[in-house]
């Protein structure tokens, strides 16, 4: 597979191009491979006005298995994400194994918004044969594959394959991973390492219930889905009977797209009484009804519906000074009590 060496020389090592195949994805909405610049990138389709949120890639694995006795991974941090909304910490693994400090981040100091090239090297066992190697990128932050430097004549093959299973877990800022410390963090990250499963991480932040959101999960192939829509909703005012239609809308198109997948609605988690912005017209209790009526009642059969205030304690201390969203304990205790969900 030497054919894919580019000329780019980098101190005896030659560049393999981030669009090439010997990179393989999963975990994501859609994969880009730029042949002309040599990028690999991603898309996700959705976003929120003026956050470059369709940009992320809440952990998404970009995996490849050589010989090579050095491996030296060229990243692009890009100017794609919009706002100081930012966590760009990602991680790598060496066949299948990672420690806290293999880890990835835009560079100190780096201009909001810019650009920003990282290389890094990966932790390359000495017995000189093949390894599996894999990355695993942020929740908020776009950033691009340029590609890895080699030595010359390193061979390549294909990397153990990730788990059939597939499910992705769609709904806002706090799916999306807002204020985890890192990607490894957030809930649906934690339950497909619980679970053995790919995640595709549809969580969009400040996203509200949309009709024509259900087309887009519909399109996305997986065998479980999770809604966890709402809060944004009650917090921005949304009246309640436009709130029951668009979140109608947006199951029945999802279930109509996969008449036989799981799907489990997860109504709004508790959030402290000191998180009560004054656009709120109605209590949060009301979504949360209107959110297990419409789920019970939908054309072509009910869906599971999760009661989401039973997913984390009501403390406080398990949220973010921003307070709708769970700091790393109370998503390690969302995650832990979705795995059980999961499990009946």
């Amino acid at each position: 597979m030497n054919d894919h060496l580019s000329s780019d020389d980098k101190g005896g090592l030659v560049k393999i191009p981030g669009d090439r195949a010997v990179f393989q994805v999963s975990d994501v909405v859609e994969t880009v491979r730029n042949a002309g610049k040599g990028i690999l990138s991603f898309d996700r389709h959705l976003d929120m006005p003026g956050r470059g949120f369709r940009w992320d890639a809440p952990g998404a694995r970009v995996r490849f298995r050589t010989d090579s006795p050095v491996v030296i991974v060229e990243l692009n941090y890009t100017s794609r994400h919009i706002g100081e909304a930012r966590n760009g910490v990602g991680f790598y693994r060496v066949d299948g194994r990672g420690e806290a400090t293999w880890r990835f981040n835009r560079p100190a100091g780096t201009v909001v918004p810019g650009e920003a090239v990282v290389r890094f090297p990966l932790p390359v066992p000495p017995d000189g044969g093949f390894h599996d190697y894999e990355l695993i990128f942020p929740y908020a932050d776009s950033v691009e594959l340029l590609g890895a430097f080699v030595v010359p004549g390193a061979r390549w093959s294909d990397p153990s394959p990730r788990p059939p299973t597939r499910y992705v877990a769609f709904g806002d800022s706090v799916t999306q991973g807002f204020t985890a410390s890192d990607v490894t963090r957030t809930y649906p990250f934690r339950v497909g390492e619980a679970k053995r499963w790919q995640v595709v991480n549809a969580g969009f932040g400040g996203r509200g219930a949309r009709a024509e959101d259900g087309d887009f999960l519909a399109g996305l192939e997986a065998e479980i889905f999770s809604v966890a829509i709402g809060v944004n909703d009650w917090q921005g005012g949304t009246e309640l009977e436009s709130f029951g239609v668009a979140l109608a809308g947006l199951l029945g198109r999802l279930r109509a797209g996969r008449p036989t997948a799981a799907i489990h609605v997860i109504t709004p988690l508790w959030v402290p009484p000191s998180w009560n912005p004054a656009t709120v017209k109605y209590p949060l209790e009301d979504y949360r009804l209107i959110a297990r009526e419409v789920a019970e009642r939908l054309e072509g059969g009910p869906l599971n519906v999760v009661a989401g205030q039973s997913l984390i304690d009501p403390d406080a201390s398990l949220f973010d000074v921003v307070a709708v969203h769970p700091n790393d304990a109370g998503l390690a205790q969302m995650a832990a009590r979705l795995v059980s969900v999961f499990n009946r």
